[in-house]
């Protein structure tokens, strides 16, 4: 692929055209089929740039609202051939965001970003939108002066300046998916991070990044390499974007220039675990992908197991213990949240999604119970040095490919056929089975940690404990006691709303700087149906985009206060992803 695309912030749309070279297997194919979704097809021509035969064609029953067939006929013969589509994006693009200079930090420039994942790709380009296809590509950007455009591959050259415009060219020199196709421009500067890594981000923002991420990045890198069993990083530099906080994800894994939003700095580094997550997709999604979105657990859960197999190797087995049962009740609250919307065959790792937007699947079952899986082999084959090992031979097999579950499975049998314990494992029950899995996972773990968070949610539960300090505990143990509360409030127990409020006094849960403990609080808050959340409540709704934060709390709220909820909703619309809007719409019923 070779994309050349303007940006107009006027009229928010991107124009330009994307090349591709086509070379087929089969002489007797007759056409080339590409996604569409909301784009303004102006011509398409061959290499001589002759008109070349084209039509949209809309496809029959649910998958009629995932856009159109973009059918191009070919030359006869094998090629390459070359095709050029000139086009437009529209208003209706799902991948792009617009911001508003009063939406940015600095306020004095706009700022757009992509986001593709899962099937919005066909938004902003004619491609073949699957994880199961991979290609290279460039891409050169034209971005109104002083902006700067940051895209998901290496520099090539200096940009270039006319006119009042400055024009940036990547190159992707690594196949892969068009959901990794991505650009973010903005009023940004760089710092360096790290042996070859810079973060870029707006200048009331890149200092805290840079003090955020210096040092860490490379440790996170080295670190990773060793887990995945030494195999080679592929991707020549490691740099960090930082997105403003409507960003509907944590981050995203855009090769050359990871996606951070700037929800998770808060400036103790207590929220790094996710740039270590966002490391190991530099082998596990990017470099060996999920063929299909029912198999995204091959992306995030080896990712997750991996992330704090990292952050274990460098705090120490009870703070990856910590992070397990931080993600375990993550898990916990993710499976009854989709068991009260009706949708129990989503908890499943290996859901049936066929006819679904892979966007409404997405949820934490991926992550956590797929991560919680690959712990509970660790324990079959023997440990942590045979899992390394496993996933060097796993990288090494499928390097570059796009892969199913079952290929997963095959190849695990096949690694540990002589461990006799391996006949044990209940494969029915870990991929197709509904709800939490039957693995007790504090059997399995250091509790030293845990046992702290759960010693002070037990106080919380029993008594009005004005000496406990639980601010000096690690970030993700206040998580955990928060977590507690929360699941005892699920199992039927109270927390009084003066408990709250003394809760609060103490520890400035309302004010703290880690969203992640700000999410939970307020969740606790709107669950209790204590009025005294309502403010925070709102402040984080108005302040924070990512999905796995946002559609919680519009759940609880709605159950709380649901004309509150709606009119918080419509005073945000706007600041929220289009893919993140459209699901709270329909959870309010709007």
């Amino acid at each position: 692929l070779e994309i050349e695309l303007k940006v107009d912030f006027e009229r928010q749309l991107f124009s330009g055209r994307c090349k591709l070279l086509v070379e087929k297997l089969n002489s007797k194919v007759s056409h080339v089929l590409l996604d569409v979704l909301e784009l303004n097809i102006h011509s398409i021509t061959d290499a001589d740039g002759e008109p070349v035969k084209w039509e949209l064609i809309t496809p029959e029953g649910a998958r009629a609202n995932f856009g159109k067939a973009l059918l191009v006929t070919l030359p006869r013969g094998k090629g390459p051939f070359q095709v050029n589509v000139t086009y437009e994006t529209t208003e209706k693009s799902t991948a792009i965001q617009w911001l508003t200079k009063e939406q940015t930090t600095g306020k004095r420039q706009p700022l757009c970003f992509t986001q593709s994942q899962a099937i919005c790709g066909r938004s902003l380009l004619p491609c073949q939108d699957t994880p199961s296809v991979k290609a290279p590509f460039s891409i050169q950007v034209t971005v109104p002066q002083p902006l700067m455009a940051v895209a998901s591959g290496e520099p090539s050259g200096e940009p270039t300046e006319a006119d009042g415009l400055r024009t940036f060219t990547y190159a992707q020199e690594v196949p892969v998916m068009s959901y990794l196709i991505a650009v973010v421009v903005g009023e940004f500067e760089s710092r360096e991070i790290g042996r070859r890594s810079r973060c870029y981000a707006e200048p009331e923002v890149v200092e805290a990044a840079r003090k955020e991420f210096t040092d860490i990045v490379d440790e996170f890198l080295d670190t990773a390499q060793k887990i995945v069993g030494g195999a080679k990083y592929e991707w020549g530099s490691y740099n960090v974007a930082v997105l403003p906080s409507s960003f509907a994800y944590g981050g995203m894994e855009n090769p050359n220039c990871t996606f951070m939003s700037a929800s998770l700095i808060p400036g103790d580094r207590s929220l790094t675990p996710t740039l270590a997550h966002e490391i190991v997709h530099s082998w596990i999604g990017n470099l060996v992908t999920n063929a299909y979105w029912k198999d995204f657990w091959l992306n995030e859960g080896f990712t997750r197991y991996i992330e704090r197999r990292i952050l274990g190797n460098i705090n120490g087995a009870a703070f990856r213990g910590l992070l397990l049962m931080v993600g375990y009740n993550d898990l916990v609250k993710t499976v009854d949240m989709l068991n009260k919307q009706g949708s129990p065959g989503l908890t499943r790792l290996e859901p049936d999604i066929d006819d679904i937007d892979p966007d409404d699947a997405f949820s934490r079952v991926p992550y956590e119970k797929g991560s919680l899986f690959l712990l509970y082999l660790e324990q079959v084959v023997g440990g942590e040095e045979q899992m390394t090992k496993y996933l060097g031979s796993y990288v090494e097999r499928f390097r570059g490919r796009s892969i199913q579950t079952s290929d997963m499975k095959a190849h695990f049998l096949e690694f540990f056929k002589g461990v006799e314990k391996v006949k044990e494992i209940d494969w029915e029950h870990w991929l197709h089975g509904e709800g939490l899995p039957d693995f007790d996972l504090t059997a399995h773990v250091d509790k030293t940690l845990l046992e702290e968070s759960r010693s002070a949610a037990d106080r919380w539960l029993t008594e009005l404990p004005e000496d406990l300090a639980i601010t000096s505990m690690k970030a993700q143990q206040v998580m955990l006691v928060l977590d507690h509360l929360i699941n005892a409030l699920a199992d039927g127990k109270e927390l009084s709303h003066n408990k709250l409020a003394a809760m609060n006094r103490l520890y400035n849960l309302s004010g703290t700087r880690n969203v992640e403990i700000g999410f939970r609080w307020c969740l606790l808050g709107c669950r209790s149906k204590w009025t005294g959340c309502l403010e925070a409540t709102e402040q984080f709704l108005a302040k924070h985009g990512r999905g796995v934060y946002v559609k919680p709390l519009y759940i609880a709220l709605k159950a709380f206060d649901a004309a509150r909820a709606k009119a918080v909703f419509l005073n945000n619309r706007n600041f929220y992803m289009s893919v993140i809007s459209r699901q709270i719409s329909s959870i309010l019923g709007e």
